[in-house]
């Protein structure tokens, strides 16, 4: 596994599925995507479990309530990729997005 997208996630039950729609379509196929929920109280948890996710490679982990670094962390822990993106819910990507940041890294852009 070269890249974990890892996505905390508290009450987006109105934007968590055209987050990973967007993931889901990816041009970069040897990632994994990790959502974990913070302990949402409204119907995330059920958005994400009737999203039929393409690539094996995804995971929902839940946790209690203890904020987004928390979750992130949580994420790291379960994750096997080389590179971690940390993405957040509200944001929606290009097909090409994670290959470009994948190239990128061995540009110059990060020297």
């Amino acid at each position: 596994m070269k890249v974990s997208v890892i996505i905390p996630t508290y009450n987006e039950e109105g934007v968590i599925r055209t987050c990973l729609d967007s993931l889901s379509k990816q041009t970069f196929k040897d990632l994994e995507v990790i959502v974990v929920d913070d302990g949402s109280t409204d119907g995330t948890l059920k958005s994400i479990s009737n999203f039929q996710f393409p690539i094996s490679n995804f995971q929902l982990l839940t946790q209690k309530h203890a904020g987004p670094g928390s979750a992130r962390n949580f994420g790291v822990k379960e994750s096997s990729g080389e590179i971690l993106v940390f993405v957040d819910t509200d944001m929606v990507f290009k097909e090409d997005f994670i290959e470009k940041f994948y190239m990128a890294r061995d540009s110059d852009t990060f020297t």
